[in-house]
């Protein structure tokens, strides 16, 4: 991300006492050790790139029954 990277940002927005489902969305050049450390900071769940429609009906599952 320009400003900020998935790891600052969920920290931030943690801090502010959001306490929502966080998705990140990653490269599969650095999936696996970035989402490890992103998810120690508060990410519920990471996915990398492309999205297939599979991965996409999955998320909106768990989102929804989180409502």
């Amino acid at each position: 991300m320009p400003i900020m990277d998935g790891i600052e940002a969920t920290k931030k927005l943690r801090l502010m006492g959001i306490t929502t489902m966080i998705v990140g969305i990653t490269t599969p050049d650095d999936s696996e050790e970035y989402c490890k450390k992103i998810m120690k900071v508060g990410l519920d769940e990471c996915y990398e790139k492309p999205l297939t429609k599979e991965i996409l009906q999955s998320l909106v599952g768990k989102i929804s029954s989180k409502v």
